[in-house]
C-alpha cells in the first residue's frame, strides 16, 4: 500500500518558492523598521516636557506608516491557519489528491493577493485623493499618454526575440502600485524614525533637516530595493523570457516607468496642482527615459547577464551589483538634485523659464546620464550578443527543424529591417484592410515563433536552456502550424 501524497500550502516549483520568499522578504523589511521604531528610546521626550497631548499625536503620526500591515499581517496568520486546517481535514477525510491541490491552489492565491494588496494600499494616498480628486485624475489622464508610449517604445527597442506585452505589462503594474506602496513606506518610516530618534537641531524649527539628510539615501537603497525585487520575481517566474542583457533592460525600464508614473500623478496632483506643469515637464517628458527607467533598466540588465552565467556565486554577486549600482546612482541623484534646488538661486538670476528650459534638462543630464548612457551600451552590447548567437543557432539547425525555418528565411529572421518590409507587404497585399491586418498579424506571429525556435537552439548550444521552456518539438509543431495557416487557400481562411 503506498503512502498517500501530502498536499503542501507552498508551491511545489522552486522558483515559485523563491518567488514568494522575496516577496516575503518586503514584508520582513516592514516589520524590522517597525521593530526599529520601538525598541530605540527616543532622543525627543515628549512626555517628560509635560505634553501628554503632543504624545499622543507622535505615537499616532508613528503608527500611520503602518496602517495596513498589522492588520494585514493577522489576516494572514488567521487565512494560514485556516487552510492549514483545512488541508489537513481533507487528507484525514481521504479526499483526492487533485481535489487537495485545486483547494491549496486556491489558498495560496488568496494569500499572495494578500501580500501583495499591503504594500498597495499605500499608493495612491487615500486621503489625497479625497482633498484633490479632480487633480489626480487629470494627472492620471495626462500621464498615461507618455507612459505608454514609452512601454512602447521600450517594447520595440528588442530587435530579435521580444518579451511578451503581458509580461511588460505586469513589470510596469509591479513598478506603480507594489514598488511605489514599497517605497512610499519606507520614505515616511524614515520622516518619523529620524525626527524622534536624532537629537534635535539648535533651531528646533528646522526639524525637517534631520529627515531631509538622510532621505535621498534611505529613498534611493529602498525604492530600488521595490522594484528590483518586482524584477526578480518576474525573473524567477518568467526565466525564458530572459534571453539576455536586452531582456534584463526592457524588463527592468517598464518597472521603472511603472514606478515613474505613480510618482508623476503624485507630484502632479499635490497642492491640487500648484506645480503640474513643472513635474509633468521634468518626469514625462525630460526625464521620461531617465531617472527610474534607467536605475531599473542597469538592475534589469544585472538579471539578464546572470541568467547567462553557470555559477550560482556569479549570478547572485552580479545581481547585488546591478542593485548596489542603481542604489547608488538614484541615491546621487537625489542629493544632488535637492542640493541644487536649494543653492542654484544663489549662481543663477531667479528666473522660471530659464530654470525649467535650461537647468533643470542640464541637471538631468548631468546626474542621470551617466545611468541612460550604461544601460544604452548594455542594449546595444546585448544585441550584438544576441545576432551573433542566432546566427550560429540559425546555421546549426537539426535536419528535423529545416522546414520550419529554411535558409531563405533564416536570412530574413536576422534582418529586424526585411522582417519589417515582409509584413508591410504582405498588409499592403491584402485585398481589403481586414485581410491585410491578418496576414500581418500571422507573419508576425510566423516570425516570433520562429525566433523562439532559434533562441532556445541558442540556449541550448550554450548549456543554459531552461527545463520549464516548451521543447524544440513542441516550438517547430507551432511553427508548422502557423505556415500551414499562411500557406492555405484564402477561401479556406
Amino acid at each position: 500500500m503506498t503512502e498517500e501524497t501530502h498536499t503542501h500550502l507552498l508551491p511545489a516549483c522552486r522558483r515559485q518558492r523563491l518567488a514568494l520568499l522575496v516577496l516575503v522578504s518586503l514584508h520582513a523589511m516592514v516589520a524590522l523598521t517597525m521593530l526599529l521604531s520601538q525598541v530605540r528610546p527616543p532622543q525627543i521626550d515628549v512626555a517628560q516636557a509635560g505634553i501628554p497631548e503632543l504624545t499622543k499625536l507622535t505615537n499616532l503620526l508613528t503608527s500611520l506608516v503602518y496602517w495596513q500591515y498589522l492588520p494585514g499581517w493577522a489576516l494572514l496568520a488567521v487565512l494560514s491557519a485556516v487552510a492549514w486546517g483545512h488541508l489537513r481535514h481533507a487528507r484525514a477525510r481521504h479526499v483526492p489528491p487533485d481535489r487537495r491541490e485545486r483547494v491549496a491552489r486556491r489558498y495560496r492565491r488568496t494569500l499572495v493577493t494578500t501580500l501583495l494588496a499591503l504594500p498597495a494600499l499605500k499608493i495612491p494616498s487615500l486621503l489625497d485623493v479625497a482633498v484633490w480628486p479632480r487633480a489626480h485624475a487629470l494627472a492620471f489622464l495626462l500621464c498615461l499618454p507618455t507612459t505608454l508610449y514609452a512601454l512602447w517604445l521600450v517594447h520595440h527597442l528588442q530587435r530579435f526575440r521580444r518579451v511578451p506585452v503581458p509580461l511588460l505589462l505586469t513589470a510596469a503594474g509591479w513598478g506603480a502600485v507594489i514598488a511605489t506602496g514599497f517605497g512610499l513606506t519606507m520614505n515616511e518610516w524614515w520622516k518619523s524614525f529620524s525626527t524622534l530618534h536624532f537629537p534635535l537641531p539648535e533651531n528646533t524649527l528646522d526639524v525637517t533637516r534631520l529627515k531631509d539628510t538622510g532621505l535621498p539615501m534611505v529613498s534611493g537603497f529602498f525604492e530600488e530595493l521595490g522594484k528590483g525585487a518586482g524584477v526578480a520575481i518576474l525573473f524567477l517566474l518568467h526565466r525564458r523570457h530572459f534571453d539576455s542583457v536586452v531582456s534584463g533592460v526592457v524588463v527592468g525600464a517598464a518597472t521603472g516607468l511603472g514606478f515613474n508614473f505613480a510618482e508623476s500623478v503624485t507630484y502632479m496632483a499635490a497642492f491640487d496642482g500648484s506645480s503640474a506643469g513643472f513635474h509633468f515637464w521634468a518626469r514625462q517628458v525630460a526625464g521620461l527615459m531617465a531617472a527610474h527607467a534607467a536605475f531599473t533598466a542597469v538592475t534589469g540588465a544585472a538579471f539578464g547577464i546572470a541568467r547567462q552565467l553557470r555559477s550560482r556565486s556569479q549570478q547572485l554577486t552580479t545581481i547585488a551589483l546591478g542593485l548596489c549600482a542603481a542604489a547608488s546612482a538614484h541615491f546621487c541623484n537625489n542629493a544632488m538634485l535637492d542640493y541644487l534646488a536649494k543653492e542654484s538661486h544663489k549662481w543663477f538670476t531667479a528666473d522660471d523659464t530659464f530654470d525649467v528650459l535650461v537647468l533643470t534638462p542640464a541637471q538631468l543630464l548631468l546626474f542621470q546620464g551617466p545611468s541612460v548612457v550604461l544601460y544604452v551600451l548594455l542594449l546595444r552590447r546585448g544585441l550584438r550578443s544576441e545576432a551573433g548567437g542566432l546566427r550560429v543557432a540559425l546555421t546549426t539547425l537539426p535536419p528535423a527543424s529545416r522546414d520550419a525555418i529554411t535558409e531563405q528565411e533564416a536570412a530574413v529572421l536576422l534582418s529586424p529591417a526585411r522582417r519589417f518590409r515582409l509584413k508591410v507587404d504582405a498588409l499592403r497585399a491584402g485585398e481589403n484592410p481586414r485581410r491585410g491586418l491578418t496576414a500581418y498579424r500571422r507573419l508576425a506571429r510566423l516570425h516570433a515563433a520562429q525566433l523562439d525556435l532559434a533562441t532556445e537552439r541558442w540556449h541550448s548550444l550554450r548549456g543554459e536552456a531552461d527545463p520549464y521552456a516548451p521543447d524544440e518539438a513542441s516550438s517547430r509543431a507551432r511553427v508548422q502550424a502557423i505556415k500551414a495557416v499562411l500557406a492555405a487557400p484564402k477561401d479556406c481562411r
